[in-house]
C-alpha cells in the first residue's frame, strides 16, 4: 500500500508567517496544530496540551539516577514539545522527515541539532538524557522499520524512551469503525494514508532484549478523540 503521509506533513505551515514569541502558550499550541492536532473531534484545550507535556516530562525524567537535562525527539515536527523543554532549561535536538516542519522548528528553537531526515537515519551521537517520539510511530511503514528506529533511540538515550500516542492493535477494528462513522467517504479520503497498530508485546519484547523496565499508560488528554484507541509506552535503562 502506498504511504502518502510524507506529502501531508510536508504541506503543514504556520497560520501566520510572523512568529509571536510574546505568548509562549499560544505559540506552543500553534506548533502543535502544525503537527496535526487540529484534524477532527472535540476541541483539545490549550491547558490540556500543556498538561500532557508536563506528564510526558515527568515520566521521562522521574527515577533517573542523575538529573536529566537534555531530550531528543524522533519526529519532532515543528518543535512543539521541544519548545517547552527548552523553556524548562533542557538541551534539545530532533529529527523529522518534513522539511517544512523542520524549518519551523529551526525558527522557534535554539537547538543546533535539528535534522531533516528519516527517523531510521537518526545519528547515535550525541547522546541525550531521554528520547521521545510523540504521535509518530503509527505513521511508520511496518514494525521492522519501527524496531530499527527503537534500536537507534536506545543507543541515543542515557535513561529513558517515551512513545506517545501508539495505536493499539486491540482497538484497530474499533478505530476504523469510528473513523468510518465520523468521516464521510473515509476509505476514499484515507487511501494511501495507513496507520500502523501495535501490540504491547512488541515493546515488551524489545524492552526484555535490552534489559529495560517498561511501563504502559493510557492517553488522558481531555477531549482528545483518539484516547480510546491509543496508549503510551515508556522504557527505562536499569
Amino acid at each position: 500500500m502506498a504511504n502518502d503521509w510524507k506529502r501531508i506533513w510536508s504541506e503543514r505551515t504556520l497560520e501566520n508567517e510572523e512568529i509571536d514569541f510574546s505568548d509562549p502558550k499560544r505559540l506552543f499550541v500553534e506548533l502543535k496544530r502544525c503537527n496535526g492536532f487540529d484534524t477532527m473531534g472535540g476541541k483539545i484545550s490549550d491547558d490540556a496540551l500543556v498538561l500532557q507535556y508536563e506528564n510526558i516530562k515527568k515520566r521521562l525524567t522521574d527515577g533517573a539516577p542523575e538529573k536529566i537535562n537534555s531530550v531528543y525527539e524522533v519526529g519532532c515536527g515543528s518543535g512543539a514539545n521541544l519548545f517547552l523543554f527548552e523553556r524548562d532549561g533542557y538541551t534539545c535536538g530532533g529529527i523529522d522527515y518534513s522539511q517544512a516542519l523542520i524549518d519551523i522548528a529551526k525558527r522557534v528553537l535554539h537547538s543546533d541539532d535539528l535534522v531533516c531526515d528519516e527517523a531510521v537515519n537518526c545519528r547515535e551521537e550525541p547522546v541525550y538524557g531521554c528520547v521521545l517520539s510523540n504521535s509518530v510511530i503509527s505513521y511508520f511503514t511496518d514494525t521492522q522499520y519501527t524496531y530499527a528506529v527503537l534500536e537507534k533511540m536506545y543507543k541515543k538515550t542515557l535513561y529513558s524512551i517515551g512513545l506517545i500516542d501508539v495505536h493499539d492493535a486491540d482497538k484497530e477494528a474499533d478505530f476504523i469503525s469510528y473513523r468510518k462513522k465520523t468521516i464521510e467517504n473515509y476509505e476514499e479520503k484515507y487511501a494511501g494514508l495507513p496507520k500502523l497498530f501495535y501490540s504491547r508485546e512488541f515493546f515488551e519484547e524489545f524492552a526484555d532484549k535490552h534489559n529495560m523496565r517498561i511501563e504502559f499508560c493510557p492517553s488522558e488528554v481531555e477531549n482528545y478523540w483518539n484516547n480510546d484507541y491509543i496508549f503510551n509506552c515508556f522504557m527505562y535503562k536499569k
